[in-house]
Order: structure tokens, then C-alpha cells, then sequence
């Protein structure tokens, strides 16, 4: 048993109640918080919204994604630059209330396909400025020990808001209705706003930043990509965690197809807006999956639990498939009720929705099996000195390294079929899996 895994849990730990007492970080986390809420949420409305008046192909689903991610390739660089001269708390504040404004523009825009691309492309253009100005608001906000669990938190939390931020689409829908879910949306970015509003900017740190040139900052990100590259087991790290934050992504795309034709084969348009509990279920799984790492599966060496956690996932997106297989037939019914001001729908669960549901919740354990130990792995190896540097190069790896595998897996959902696509997807993750856990037993033996 390697006992740095169990000490570094601990004081990671430790690290986050001693990182959210500090009301400036903590005011920038729950804003952190609101403002991804919003950035899924506005993806599940504008999902549900080119359902209800389009054919929802998986081209469409990958087009819309496009528009979000397009910003991101040609902004993060320019955002940075005015990021670094401009007051980020103002930053941080007036780019929630533009999403908010833009998100409010809905319904002029949701006839047109492209209207809902172009505003999909100014929301993510917005974005780029709120994300860099938050990254570097954290060292300006806490002490320089506190840097790896800050940025432990943000990942964890930008991880986290992939899974809950789709799941809270579907019950503001059902609350508000698509026509004016918008309003629902713009009220998540300007939470956010108000949260940021009662950060007190450290001057000390400001005034060390502002001092600080275009050339320093590239100087920084270069010192921290020439130390990933040079060092094997920060890279594997690194190259795990953007193949698993990978196949979260994917799966939250692919999620809209198995809804549709699987789920909800005679009503596409409500398939289009239930996929989020495909994605919901998962959420479950890793915080389960966390909870078990942390509590019962914490003496077990770090590696098997990060190649068991691959060939889980890789073997449950292949159960997947099994889901149009099974009838599809009544087998739970929730009635409605009224909660507070709240009104729940009826819900009927089929034997098909439960056996998605559940396979979904296994690849969400599968992820928090890989998660977990790669972090560790991660802040056991990097040096202090060097953490703010490499953390902030693999957040923003992190952020654009699923691209192209979505956008590649939308397109082979189409030409290909949904079973074929997670075959493909599916295959390679459990083989890598299989054949690391052969390899590490083989060793063990050995030794």
C-alpha cells in the first residue's frame, strides 16, 4: 500500500475546509458553481429546443456543440491577454450578466437553427473571458499552500457541473416550459454575478499581476508545459484524465441519441430533453464511486483501482447497447405531487430506462475509480513550486481535449448508429483496461 495515498487524501481534505473559509475563494467557487450550472443548463435548453423544432440528428446535436466550442479555440489566447489587464472581479461579473442578456434573446432566435448556433457562439465567446479571469483570481485570492486543494475544487467542480448542470435542464424545463426556461437560465449567471459581487480583491496580489506582462504569463504556461512533457508520470496523469474527461463529454452527447431512439422511440422531441437522467445516473454512480474510494477501497493500490475503473467504464458503455434490446414496457410509476411551490409530474419508468440508468450509474463509477487515484497521483508528483503552473495547464487541457473525440463521435453516431459508435468508443477504453491490470498482476508476481 503506497501510504502517501492515504495521506494525501487527508490533507486534501483538509485543504478544502481550510481553502472554503476564506469567504473571497469561497464567494468565487459558488460562483464557479452557478455560472457552469448555467452554461449546461442553457446546452439541455437549446438540445430540447432544435428537438421540438427540428429533426434532433446527432449532425445537429454536434453542430450546436461546434458553436460552443469554436470560441474556445479561437479566444482562449486573445482572453487571456485582456484578462490580464483588465479587473478581473469586473470581468467575472459583467460576463455573467452578458449570458444572462444574450440567454434572454431566446425566444427571437429559437425558429432559426442558425439563430440558435449564433447565440450558442456569443454565450461561449463570453465564456472565454469569465474562465481564464476565474483560473487567475484564484492565486490572487489564497495563500500560495492553499493552491493545490483551490484548484483540486475548481477541477473537481468543472468535472462535477457536466453531470448535476445537465440534470438540472430537465426539471426547469418541466417547471418553466420552453418558453421561458430562458428566464430560469439568466437567474443561474446572475446568482453567479451576485456571488462574485463580494469578492474584496487582494490588492497585494493585484498589483503583482498587473506587473506582470503578456510575455511572463506565456513564460509561466511554457515552464509548466515543458515540465508535464519531461516528466512520464505527470503526463500519463494528465492524458488520463483528459481521456476520461473525454468520454464524460461524449457521453453526454450520445445520451441525446439513446434517449431518443431507445428511450423514447415515439416521442423524439421528449427523448431530446430526458437525456439528462442517462447523464444524471452517472453523477450518482460517481459520487458513490467517490465514497467507496474514500471509505472502503482506500488500501488498495492506486493503479488497480485507476485500470479497473477503465475496463468498467469501457465494458459498461458495450452494456449499453443491450438498452434497445430490452422491452420497453412499464414497470415503476412515480405519481405526481406538489413539494412546497414545486409541482412533480408523474413519472413512468420502463424496464428499459432502469437498465440505462443503472449501466449509466457503473460508467459514473467507473470514473470516479480513475478520478480519484489520477488526481493523487498528480499532487503527490508535482512539485509545490511548479503546481500553479501544471494545474493550470491541464484545467485548460482539460477544457479543450474533448472536442474532437464529441465531435467525431456525433458523426459516427449518424453514419454509424448509436451500437456501432459505442462499440468503437467502448472497446479500446476496456482492452487499455484489461491489458494494464494483466500487466500490473504479471509484476506483481514477479516481485
Amino acid at each position: 500500500m503506497d501510504n502517501n495515498v492515504e495521506n494525501l487524501t487527508y490533507n486534501s481534505a483538509t485543504g478544502y475546509r481550510a481553502v472554503l473559509r476564506n469567504k473571497n475563494f469561497l464567494f468565487l467557487w459558488l460562483g464557479q458553481i452557478f455560472s457552469q450550472l448555467g452554461d449546461r443548463v442553457t446546452f439541455v435548453v437549446f438540445v430540447a429546443i432544435i428537438a421540438k423544432h427540428f429533426y434532433m440528428s446527432a449532425s445537429l446535436q454536434s453542430g450546436l456543440y461546434i458553436s460552443f466550442t469554436i470560441p474556445a479555440v479561437l479566444l482562449t489566447a486573445i482572453a487571456g491577454v485582456f484578462v490580464d489587464k483588465w479587473n478581473k472581479k469586473h470581468i467575472l461579473i459583467s460576463t455573467n450578466i452578458l449570458r444572462g442578456l444574450i440567454i434572454i434573446l431566446l425566444p427571437i432566435a429559437d425558429k432559426y437553427l442558425f439563430g440558435i448556433y449564433a447565440l450558442a457562439f456569443l454565450i461561449s465567446s463570453v465564456t472565454q473571458f469569465f474562465v481564464p479571469a476565474e483560473a487567475a483570481s484564484i492565486p490572487t485570492l489564497v495563500d500560495k499552500k492553499q493552491l493545490i486543494a483551490a484548484n483540486s475544487l475548481f477541477t473537481t467542480t468543472m468535472m462535477g457541473s457536466i453531470i448535476f448542470g445537465f440534470a438540472l435542464g430537465d426539471p426547469l424545463i418541466n417547471i418553466f416550459g420552453l418558453k421561458a426556461v430562458h428566464w430560469a437560465v439568466a437567474g443561474l449567471f446572475l446568482i453567479s454575478s451576485f456571488s462574485l459581487s463580494f469578492i474584496k480583491n487582494n490588492k497585494h496580489n493585484e498589483e503583482n499581476e498587473a506587473h506582470k506582462s503578456f510575455k511572463d504569463f506565456m513564460d509561466d504556461l511554457s515552464q509548466g508545459i515543458v515540465y508535464i512533457k519531461n516528466t512520464p508520470i505527470v503526463l500519463n496523469a494528465i492524458l488520463k484524465l483528459s481521456t476520461l474527461f473525454s468520454v464524460i463529454v461524449m457521453l453526454s452527447i450520445l445520451a441525446i441519441s439513446i434517449s431518443q431512439h431507445w428511450l423514447y422511440p415515439d416521442n423524439i422531441a421528449l427523448g431530446a430533453q430526458k437525456f439528462v437522467y442517462i447523464v444524471a445516473f452517472s453523477g450518482v454512480g460517481m459520487v458513490l464511486g467517490s465514497i467507496a474510494v474514500g471509505k472502503l477501497w482506500r488500501n488498495i493500490d492506486k493503479y488497480l483501482l485507476i485500470y479497473r475503473g477503465f475496463a468498467l467504464i469501457g465494458l459498461s458503455l458495450i452494456l449499453l447497447i443491450l438498452t434497445g434490446l430490452i422491452p420497453n414496457e412499464s414497470s415503476i410509476t412515480i405519481p405526481e405531487k406538489d413539494l412546497l411551490f414545486l409541482h412533480l409530474e408523474q413519472i413512468n419508468l420502463t424496464t428499459r430506462m432502469i437498465y440505462a440508468y443503472f449501466i449509466s450509474a457503473l460508467v459514473g463509477l467507473g470514473c470516479s475509480l480513475v478520478a480519484i487515484p489520477v488526481q493523487t497521483v498528480l499532487h503527490s508528483a508535482v512539485p509545490e513550486d511548479l503546481r500553479g503552473k501544471v494545474f493550470g495547464v491541464q484545467f485548460t487541457f482539460l477544457s479543450t481535449s474533448s472536442t474532437l473525440p464529441v465531435l467525431v463521435a456525433a458523426f459516427m453516431a449518424d453514419a454509424l448508429g448509436i451500437g456501432v459508435t459505442l462499440i468503437i468508443i467502448g472497446l479500446p477504453i476496456l482492452l487499455f483496461g484489461l491489458f494494464n491490470l494483466i500487466k500490473k498482476h504479471k509484476s506483481n508476481e514477479l516481485i
